[in-house]
């Protein structure tokens, strides 16, 4: 049930959006959702011509999750800022192409408040989000899935994406997201590449960071993973899963404080002396052996997904 506190806020704690955003896991995703936005000529190109990410590489990935989070879990006020913080990063951001890339030739025009390029960069973190929680922390059902991608929808709509420009429902979402994966639009074209090369540099920090990124690059896109020359193979596959399986039979173990984003935890601990606590969606118990062969074989029967 939803907390009083929730009445300051965008989002039930009670709901499938926060229960999901709150794992800290999630943030193993990042990378992903990176690397999979600015796959978009046009989203890289904003990013190659209009930032300092050769300076300061994750300033955009951890000015993403930090914004993320906030709208997510803060007060309206807190959220309000947020959202007016991300419109006037946007503001400068627009230019022409200044090579041709796949579909999109020479000259073409960017603008970082493009609806659809804002629901591309929404829709990556919608996925990875989805696609990291499900095989780390527990499978949802399509009844949670659609749950989360309404409330995902509010968020674009504060994003400033109009109702009409988005997916209705979560079936049209995984539509949506398979024609952008196989329709010709994403080309990891030179800015791309520059930028995937800016958080790999280094012959110390550009092997912490694959490291980091190991779960990230394993749940690429098996396309988009070749196109950025990052290496996969059935090995390191079977890792994965076995990383995973690990996660899922320890999370409903461990106390919250250690697994639960903190701005989440924080509001629901001041939100709780006000009255019941919110009915937490929290993983089940672990399951026996079968259980989790049987949730490793369904990941690993998308390897047409995962594995070149």
């Amino acid at each position: 049930m939803p907390t009083e506190g929730d009445s300051d806020r965008l989002f039930s704690s009670a709901s499938c959006f926060w229960q999901i955003n709150r794992e800290l896991l999630l943030g193993l995703a990042g990378m992903r959702a990176l690397l999979m936005e600015v796959a978009h000529p046009l989203i890289a190109a904003g990013v190659a011509n209009h930032s300092d990410f050769r300076k300061r590489p994750f300033k955009r990935l951890y000015r993403t999750m930090r914004l993320m989070s906030c709208i997510t879990f803060g007060s309206r006020k807190a959220a309000g800022r947020a959202v007016q913080g991300i419109r006037q990063c946007h503001s400068s951001v627009k230019g022409k192409l200044r090579q041709p890339a796949g579909c999109h030739p020479l000259g073409r025009a960017y603008n970082a408040n493009d609806p659809q390029l804002k629901l591309w960069v929404l829709a990556t973190l919608i996925d990875s989000s989805l696609c990291l929680y499900e095989l780390f922390v527990r499978p949802l059902s399509v009844a949670e899935k659609e749950s989360y991608y309404q409330d995902s929808r509010r968020m674009g709509l504060l994003l400033g994406i109009a109702s009409a420009k988005m997916p209705a429902d979560y079936g049209s979402f995984a539509a949506y997201l398979q024609t952008m994966l196989s329709g010709g639009t994403l080309v990891v074209g030179a800015p791309a590449q520059e930028v995937a090369a800016a958080l790999l540099a280094g012959p110390v920090r550009g092997r912490i960071v694959r490291a980091a990124s190991f779960v990230s690059i394993g749940l690429l896109p098996k396309d988009l993973r070749a196109a950025y020359g990052l290496s996969w193979n059935e090995a390191r596959q079977r890792q994965l899963l076995k990383l995973a399986a690990i996660c899922r039979r320890l999370r409903p173990w461990l106390p919250d404080l250690l697994c639960v984003n903190p701005q989440a935890w924080l509001a629901e601990i001041c939100s709780a002396p006000k009255c019941a606590a919110a009915e937490v969606m929290r993983p089940p118990l672990p399951p026996r052996l079968g259980g989790d062969e049987e949730l490793n074989r369904r990941h690993a029967g998308r390897k047409e997904h995962f594995l070149r």
